[in-house]
């Protein structure tokens, strides 16, 4: 900082010539002058070194900042496009337990209209002669034929459904445990982002310390140079 040396040296040498006069006193104003110039010199750019190193340090952390807060946009979105498939397969789910309602309901239907048919066949069993009695073993024996079918149905179409929604709650609760993943992914992310937030802030605060710092520091020296400065005129 060789020009606040020169500065300091030349207001020395003015404060050195009028509060004692001499040669020697200009000349020792003037190097006491240049020592102060040249410390006062040193402290500023050290300060001044800081406070940009402290200010580079504090957007290296608002840059990690802004990558987490990335990170966690992309994580959102992976939450969200499972969240959509958990939602679909809820979706299914129901509708496969409406299907095994309906056929539930719809084999009840069909077992009450065989039972009502099974007692009319019966009763016109009981009023036909003997020779009758053939054909009605014979409807029966086809009535226990279609139940027999309708059962089996009716057990392969429940039992289709059945292992459909097990399936879907099985991918429900993967997707479940990934989502669950990923929250925990996004709060680590957020707690990056946190700490580095503070770190910001601290070394922003330090930024601002050591520019203080060199602030004053130059008001120190100014006000030594306005001190030389008015002596001039009495030289």
């Amino acid at each position: 900082m060789a020009l606040f040396t020169l500065l300091g040296a030349a207001a020395g040498a003015a404060v050195g010539a009028v509060a004692i006069g001499g040669t020697a006193a200009v000349v020792g104003g003037a190097v006491l002058g240049a020592v102060a110039g040249t410390v006062v010199g040193n402290k500023i750019s050290n300060a001044q070194d800081a406070a940009a190193a402290a200010t580079a340090q504090a957007e290296e952390q608002i840059g990690v900042i802004t990558d987490k807060q990335e990170e966690i946009i992309g994580v959102t979105e992976q939450v969200t496009g499972l969240q959509s498939q958990q939602i679909a397969i809820q979706k299914q789910i129901a509708e496969d337990r409406q299907e095994q309602e309906r056929l539930a309901v719809l084999r009840q239907r069909r077992q009450a209209i065989r039972e009502a048919q099974i007692v009319r066949a019966r009763q016109t069993n009981i009023a036909s002669a003997m020779g009758a009695v053939g054909s009605a073993v014979s409807g029966g024996a086809a009535s226990i034929g279609s139940q027999l079918s309708s059962a089996l149905g009716y057990s392969t179409q429940q039992s289709g459904l059945s292992e459909e929604i097990l399936q879907g709650q099985q991918r429900g609760m993967d997707l479940q445990s990934e989502i669950n993943t990923l929250y925990g992914k996004a709060n680590v992310l957020q707690t990056e982002a946190n700490i580095a937030a503070t770190k910001a802030g601290m070394f922003s605060s330090r930024a601002g310390l050591f520019s203080q710092q060199a602030s004053s520091y130059m008001g120190l020296f100014t006000n030594f140079m306005n001190v030389g400065s008015s002596m001039i005129p009495y030289i």
